[in-house]
């Protein structure tokens, strides 16, 4: 039986796990869910997924749910290529990363870009615009740490670069939905105003069949 993906459009959580199969060449079953309680609220989804979210996996008898961890699971069941690391200096760098985004990016994605998505801006303005302000201080870092780095955390493509390359243009699409500097600030123009992340961007984007990975109805 082919491992089963459940996944839904948009969601950078589930871009990571899509990026990471296209990495690895694996084979699998896509099921694209929609954010409705019905698909994501179901019995039979919530025995894969408890907390009724995606992404989620199935490989025969075993389910797994919460992005990175299907990352690891991915790459204990196909080793290669390596994605979290072949020394114990490379795992740390690739495990501190990924920590970074954990703690420093994601909290505040709910914060700017759902704030955003769900058209609670009136409410939860000044938060939103605390958050945008938080993510641009953590993208100087970046940008600066990749202005000498081809990616991240190793010298090639790692758990660290899938796991942050969804935010940057799920930030994007949020901050050129509000296209106002109060709100969108430099997150509107990653291109001009962090070019070494854009630059780490395309390197991304250059993987082969990155297109099936690109969430389809930001194609509409």
């Amino acid at each position: 039986m082919a491992l089963e993906v459940y996944w839904g459009s948009g969601s950078p959580y589930s871009w990571r796990v899509l990026l990471a199969l296209e990495v690895k060449q694996m084979d699998y079953e896509s099921h694209r869910l929609g954010f409705t309680d019905e698909e994501l609220k179901s019995e039979a989804y919530l025995s894969i997924s408890p907390r009724g979210k995606v992404p989620a996996i199935r490989d025969g008898a075993v389910t797994v749910h919460e992005s990175i961890a299907i990352l690891r699971y991915l790459e204990d069941i196909k080793p290669e290529p390596v994605l979290f690391g072949s020394t114990p200096v490379e795992r740390s760098k690739i495990w501190c990363s990924i920590m970074e985004i954990m703690n420093y990016i994601e909290p505040n994605i709910l914060n700017y870009a759902r704030t955003i998505f769900y058209g609670e801006l009136s409410e939860k303005k000044l938060t939103a615009i605390e958050a945008r302000i938080a993510i641009e201080n953590e993208l100087v870092n970046i940008n600066r740490t990749l202005e000498n780095k081809e990616y991240l955390a190793s010298e090639k493509i790692s758990a660290a670069d899938i796991v942050l390359y969804p935010v940057i243009p799920f930030l994007s699409r949020a901050a050129n939905k509000e296209n106002t500097e109060e709100i969108s600030g430099s997150l509107r123009s990653i291109n001009e105003h962090y070019p070494a992340i854009s630059a780490w961007c395309k390197k991304i984007e250059s993987i082969p069949s990155f297109e099936k990975t690109y969430p389809p109805h930001w194609k509409e």
